[in-house]
């Protein structure tokens, strides 16, 4: 004992007491504040109204009894982590609790990481002055320990490439002003229904965005204009897309090389995967191989077949037809490889399409381009039977299983969409040998082009159709072609077109004649008066509807008599035979009207009405004029109805109608603004001012 003592004095001690002069007390080391975000891109550029939603709904989130959840939804490669970083970065010093970052798919969707495992990295964070702690061995034990130790202060949390709902509901922390983000290609519904989210979807970058990210990576001035826009145009504003092709740009240039050669392999759709590429590094096609590589059979079948397609744009009708289930579709969908476009109409970006179509080639022929052709070709058959009886010689025509319509504009604005396409289908099938099915389509595209003079497109079509026939070798398809591209180009009639109409109208009789088909010499012949008409020559015009009409002997085609007696009625008005022509025309009217043919009905009258007008009888020429704007009306034929409509105004006009021929000439100028028929639209305007 050295003598010293220490005296309690004032209190009942139960159980041990130490006592000492100096005693030194040690508490337990604080656990670190986790910050494993990963760096947040230097070179970003925002979707900024994404960004402000985001930043909004985490600004004005009320409190509640759960943390706020957005999903950032989209299309692999469009930014979706990126975004999520940048907006978690800007929010980290309002969030005492830390940040939290897992990759909830690190070998492809089709192995979604097991959540268990992500919570166990999540405590030992948490708890990482504790390494040596025993951790709850369950799913439930383990999330609800990890709920306890967020329940203090608010925690931000990026859980990037979630596959499923069931991997997002066991790791939302305990603080309910806590906010996740969750970055995935599929909308998690299950999620949705049993927790509140906010889904917002990120799309693809506008045009200036992407530039102003292309020269954020590469530098300004590194490619001129013209090659930039085509740049950027391939990579369609996905922005991975761009920051490698602002990366290979910049290596070029530093290699002394030109950048040019890359915006041609840009350009070119068979070279443009392979120059998305940075060696052992990055790869769009690597990316978009991930998810096709995590598709069921089916979806991956149809996921190829959409990559024949020529366009990246399709009818869902046309998706669903290639589709081995509904499901195959939904599949596609939620994976965003494809996306809703409009009404009825499904696509795919641009370069998830060139992936799909690279899948295609190394998967090898399944009939998907044959099933592609046919849906076009049976849907323009359609159409173009509901709008003329006229005969064809394709084989098509003598389906029954061709869709239906309730009518004529009904017809034609279901294959509207699809113009484009169904042009870019001819191409299709001439390049891959069917060459029956690329004449045919030309064949069945015929009333529809007619109807709504797209007369490039109507030409450059015939053209193919014409060198496909020539590949069959059958000899009636080849004159029934030099027939199509003539009328076509007698319908534009522009320059040179009539002149080429007529040789193509010959050639068609010459191969008729050989062959004696009756019914294509009678329809050259017709074409050849029509041209002779145009001219005037009305003599030769009906020399030749005469002769047409005498090919026709024996043979039953009441349309093909109706038509050349209306021809015949027109030229006998331009020679000036006013009763003959009366009685012609007439005669056509009442020949359409019984083949319930509308629109060749209202062009009967209309010339009847022209040809009384030829005759100064103007008196007779307004009723007829007034049936044949309400049948026109009825046939969805815009041009025609403008021509009809104009001459009635001119009819109305010199009767005194002026308010009334005001209200024609306007439709008509509207009507001819819309075709984009500046000189029609300057007559009907015209015609207005000066009543």
């Amino acid at each position: 004992m050295d003598g010293t003592e220490n005296t309690i004095e004032g209190a009942t001690i139960w159980g041990t007491t130490i006592q000492g002069r100096d005693i030194q007390y040690h508490a337990a080391p604080e656990s670190p504040t986790p910050r494993q975000l990963a760096p947040a891109p230097q070179k970003y550029v925002n979707h900024r109204r994404t960004f402000a939603t985001l930043t909004r709904a985490v600004a004005e989130r009320t409190a509640g009894a759960a943390p706020l959840v957005l999903l950032l939804i989209g299309m692999p490669g469009v930014g979706k982590t990126a975004t999520a970083l940048r907006l978690l970065h800007a929010l980290s010093d309002r969030f005492l609790g830390g940040q939290l970052q897992a990759d909830m798919s690190p070998q492809g969707p089709l192995c979604p990481r097991d959540p268990v495992a992500v919570l166990q990295g999540f405590v030992r964070a948490l708890t990482s002055h504790q390494p040596d702690a025993p951790l709850p061995a369950g799913l439930d034990e383990l999330a609800a320990h990890y709920r306890t130790l967020t329940s203090a202060r608010p925690v931000l949390v990026l859980l990037d490439d979630v596959v499923n709902a069931g991997q997002v509901r066991a790791l939302l922390p305990g603080h309910p002003g806590s906010v996740v983000v969750v970055t995935s290609r599929t909308p998690l519904t299950g999620l949705q229904a049993s927790h509140h989210m906010m889904r917002v979807p990120l799309d693809a970058l506008k045009p200036k965005a992407s530039k102003e990210l292309f020269e954020a990576v590469a530098g300004s001035g590194v490619m001129e204009r013209p090659l930039l826009d085509g740049v950027l145009h391939a990579c369609a504003g996905l922005p991975l897309a761009v920051r490698i092709a602002g990366a290979r740009a910049s290596e070029l240039r530093d290699m002394g090389e030109d950048p040019a050669g890359l915006a041609r392999e840009l350009i070119d759709r068979s070279t443009r995967l392979e120059a998305l590429t940075v060696p052992d590094d990055l790869s769009v096609a690597q990316v978009f191989d991930v998810v096709y590589r995590s598709l069921h059979k089916d979806a991956a079948a149809l996921y190829r077949a959409l990559g024949l397609h020529p366009t990246p744009e399709f009818s869902r009708e046309l998706v669903q037809s290639l589709a081995g289930a509904p499901d195959d579709v939904r599949t596609l969908v939620r994976e965003k490889l494809l996306d809703p476009a409009g009404d009825g109409r499904l696509r795919m970006h641009r370069l998830v399409h060139d992936h799909a179509r690279a899948a295609a080639d190394a998967g090898g022929p399944d009939g998907a381009v044959e099933r592609c052709i046919d849906w076009y070709l049976t849907l323009a058959a359609a159409v173009e039977r509901l709008v003329s009886d006229r005969w064809r010689h394709g084989q098509v025509f003598t389906r029954t299983d061709l869709p239906a319509f309730p009518d004529v504009n009904t017809a034609l604005d279901a294959l509207e969409p699809d113009r484009a396409n169904a042009v870019a289908v001819v191409e299709l099938a001439h390049a891959a040998g069917h060459y029956e099915a690329a004449w045919q389509l030309c064949e069945a595209l015929r009333g529809f082009f007619y109807r709504r003079k797209y007369h490039t497109d109507w030409i450059g079509v015939c053209r193919k159709g014409l060198d496909a026939a020539g590949r069959t070798g059958d000899p009636v398809a080849v004159a029934r072609m030099h027939y199509e591209l003539a009328f076509a180009l007698a319908d534009r009639g522009e320059g040179d077109d009539c002149a080429a109409a007529r040789e193509h109208y010959e050639h068609a009789l010459r191969e008729a004649t050989v062959v004696t088909h009756a019914r294509t010499v009678s329809t050259a012949l017709e074409g050849l008066g029509l041209l002779a008409l145009r001219t005037g020559d009305a003599r030769t015009a009906a020399d030749c509807f005469e002769r047409a009409a005498g090919a026709l002997d024996g043979i039953d085609h009441p349309r093909g008599r109706a038509l050349l007696t209306f021809h015949l009625g027109r030229a006998r008005s331009a020679e000036r035979r006013h009763q003959d022509a009366a009685e012609l025309l007439l005669q056509a009217r009442s020949l359409f009207a019984a083949l319930t043919d509308p629109f060749n009905e209202a062009k009967a009258l209309w010339h009847y009405a022209q040809a009384r007008q030829r005759a100064d009888r103007l008196d007779e020429a307004l009723e007829p004029l007034d049936v044949s704007v309400a049948l026109m009306r009825t046939c969805g034929a815009p041009k025609e109805l403008a021509d009809v409509l104009l001459m009635r105004g001119d009819v109305r006009a010199a009767q005194g109608e002026h308010q009334a021929a005001g209200g024609d000439w306007r439709e008509a100028a509207e009507l001819y603004k819309r075709l984009g028929r500046g000189a029609e639209e300057q007559a009907a305007r015209g015609r207005r001012v000066s009543g």
